[in-house]
């Protein structure tokens, strides 16, 4: 369970922030320190050897693996848990060996930092949300996005069912314990002039929330009310998705690798595609792990978790919208670029193809991006005591 899980260049104003890039010192300073920031960004590349020689890690860079090639570091954005499905599924089930590519999966969390290390990692993979690509871009990182994790980011904000809060604009005069400087926040603020919301740290828990009838929190769909309804309190979402800012979730290549090896890139590509289609076939395996390696995981919120990502449709997106598993639409890109320029977040607005690419698309690869029929259909929440 997190709350507004966060996984790189920002900074946690709570035990456990959901995933997103912008926040606090980051978020607040980069504008104004982005001279001072791009020379600190430029220092680390070089003392690491992004821009030359290769870095130190578990798995030396170029490593010989079992299948023939280097080992590719792949690093999600928080701890081990159903969202991160299809790459477990790809793992323990051999995908991606049998794709030919061997793939050490790193837990990601607060603090991750996921930007940086894929920049210092010739043969480094992680995952972020679409504007984080954009900032990461900007500041100078070799970073490109490769693929869609999620069409739709989960990121959203909480509240009671009863509460008079029905849309964003009632945030106004109100407190929300959310990421300072969150993008998302950000476009909230501008788009429904919210200059008297309050944005208070998160907690990392939903104790407050089941406490105080008025407490309002980030939150992902597919996590927090679950724990809510289970200690007897009705939650009811607002997705950030419905506000008019939508960035893809995305998985994020070094740049070198997916220059000298676009072969080991599309390999992890069809295995990760491959691994979400035999998770949501059959979740069981992939929580019974996740059950033994993440001790927060329980197999009530799991299935929860599955439910709420078929129902949301965050790895398949809207058909009528020509929306698939791993569709990549540049134009989409292009025009959250803009919204991030209006914003303030970046100065420029970098060129599509120095951010995204969409060369490992399912449909790029040959694979069908249908999905299989729901192994659940509901998840029954438990009677708090």
């Amino acid at each position: 369970m997190g709350q507004g899980r966060s996984n790189s260049l920002e900074r946690l104003d709570g035990v456990s922030p959901h995933r997103g890039w912008a926040g606090g010192v980051w978020g607040e300073n980069f504008m104004r320190n982005k001279p001072i920031l791009t020379g600190v960004v430029s220092a680390i590349l070089m003392a690491f050897g992004v821009l030359g020689c290769s870095k130190e890690s578990s798995v030396p860079a170029g490593a010989t693996s079992a299948v023939g090639g280097p080992t590719l570091h792949f690093i999600h954005d928080w701890v081990p848990e159903p969202e991160h499905g299809g790459y477990y599924a790809a793992d323990l089930q051999g995908i991606w060996k049998e794709e030919g590519v061997s793939v050490e999966v790193l837990v990601g969390g607060p603090n991750s930092e996921i930007e940086k290390r894929v920049a210092l990692d010739p043969f480094g993979l992680g995952i972020v949300r679409g504007d984080g690509v954009y900032i990461a871009v900007e500041r100078g990182l070799p970073v490109i996005a490769v693929n869609s994790y999620f069409q739709h980011d989960p990121q959203g904000i909480m509240v009671r069912d009863d509460s008079p809060v029905r849309d964003f604009a009632d945030l106004d005069n109100r407190d929300v314990a959310g990421q300072v400087g969150a993008t998302w926040m950000l476009f909230l603020q501008k788009k429904y002039g919210l200059s008297k919301m309050r944005v208070r740290p998160v907690t990392g828990s939903v104790a407050n929330f089941v406490a105080d009838p008025n407490w309002i929190t980030q939150a992902y769909p597919t996590s927090e009310p679950y724990y809510a309804a289970k200690e007897g309190v009705k939650p009811r979402m607002l997705q950030i998705s419905n506000s008019g800012f939508d960035p893809y979730r995305v998985i994020i290549a070094n740049k070198t690798l997916v220059e000298k090896h676009p072969e080991l890139v599309a390999k992890f590509s069809r295995g990760a595609y491959r691994g979400w289609m035999e998770y949501f076939k059959d979740p069981t395996r992939v929580h019974d792990h996740l059950g033994k390696i993440s001790p927060t995981m329980e197999p009530g919120g799991m299935r929860f978790s599955y439910v709420k990502m078929r129902e949301l449709k965050l790895a398949e997106g809207n058909p009528a919208q020509g929306e698939t598993l791993g569709a990549v639409d540049l134009k989409r890109w292009e025009e959250l670029g803009k919204t991030l320029k209006d914003l303030g977040v970046i100065s420029r607005v970098p060129a599509v193809v120095e951010v995204a690419t969409d060369a490992f698309t399912p449909k790029a690869l040959g694979l069908d991006p249908t999905l299989p029929p729901w192994f659940w259909t509901e998840a029954p929440i438990p009677v708090s005591k």
